[in-house]
């Protein structure tokens, strides 16, 4: 297993789609493809079991293979960060453990979705997955999709009571709020990866780590381009693509989450079939948008 440390949890961490077949098997030929594209791209990390990897459509089995598929697949070339958060706690913690024992780099945990649990609640189930496993931890607060989030002092909470809690995955948006999360411990700063993609530059000028983002399967080299750009202090070249990734962060909500992401990805020439249903197609409109946002990302050079 690749050895991880807070200082070196930082950059692009593609939140990685799941290939289907049109019979909603899971393609793992496509799935290699996808994931040595973007290690030839330079990222930092792979993302695997978020919201853009469908693993709500996932059933237990089905998470676990998919983890065993990605670690094998990425053979320690970059870490491997999986979430493994579920409803309950205890079935948070098997598939913590499962991870582990599968040489998981990096474990990242959802908030409980569906119950809009308190934040005491919050707080006890963060320090319970923690305490089940020595591998470090990230928090993933999305209350667009999970319906609570987590505030800076419950992580802060965690992570006085467990050391192994090194940051968090924020999708909220609030860039307030995602810099809070950086000093919410009192001794150690937490690494903290934005999702948004309109706010990632002011993000990272303010001190935050990185991105996990859906956006960078359809064009990793942008987003990698920029994170090196933004890191060699190359701000005007870095603002550039700023406005290309947040005009695909834009375009990812014309349609069902993460419909546009696979559109966009088969536009691209990169096929990587459908969304399990109730998702469907995106629709004709939304379709002819995207197609010319992909043409104008193929004529910048980033779709090579």
């Amino acid at each position: 297993m690749k050895t991880v440390a807070n200082g070196t949890l930082h950059g692009i961490v593609p939140a990685l789609v799941t290939p289907f077949h049109p019979d909603e098997r899971i393609d793992c030929g496509a799935w290699q493809r996808i994931i040595d594209r973007m290690i030839a791209a330079g990222v930092q990390g792979l993302f695997v079991g978020g919201s853009s990897g469908e693993f709500y459509s996932l059933d237990p089995e089905e998470r676990a293979v998919t983890l065993r598929f990605c670690r094998q697949a990425t053979a320690g070339r970059v870490p491997l960060f999986a979430n493994v958060g579920a409803i309950t706690t205890r079935e948070t913690v098997r598939l913590a453990e499962i991870a582990e024992g599968m040489g998981i780099d990096v474990i990242v945990v959802i908030t409980p979705y569906y119950l809009k649990p308190t934040q005491d609640e919050l707080a006890e189930h963060y320090i319970e997955v923690c305490r089940a496993v020595r591998a470090p931890v990230l928090a993933y607060n999305f209350p667009q999709h999970g319906g609570v989030e987590l505030m800076p002092e419950t992580l802060g909470r965690v992570a006085a009571r467990c050391e192994n809690l090194v940051g968090l995955k924020d999708s909220g948006g609030n860039l307030e709020q995602s810099v809070a999360y950086r000093t919410c411990a009192p001794d150690r700063e937490m690494a903290v990866f934005i999702g948004p993609e309109a706010i990632l530059l002011e993000a990272w000028e303010r001190g935050c780590a990185g991105s996990v983002t859906a956006c960078a399967n359809i064009a990793p080299r942008l987003f990698v381009e920029m994170y090196r750009a933004f890191r060699k202090g190359r701000t005007d070249e870095a603002r550039g693509m700023q406005r290309l990734a947040a005009a695909l962060g834009e375009a990812a909500g014309m349609h069902t989450f993460p419909s546009v992401i696979k559109e966009a990805m088969r536009l691209a020439g990169r096929p990587v079939g459908v969304c399990r249903r109730p998702i469907g197609a995106v629709p004709e409109a939304g379709r002819q948008k995207l197609s010319s946002l992909i043409e104008h990302l193929r004529a910048e050079g980033w779709l090579a």
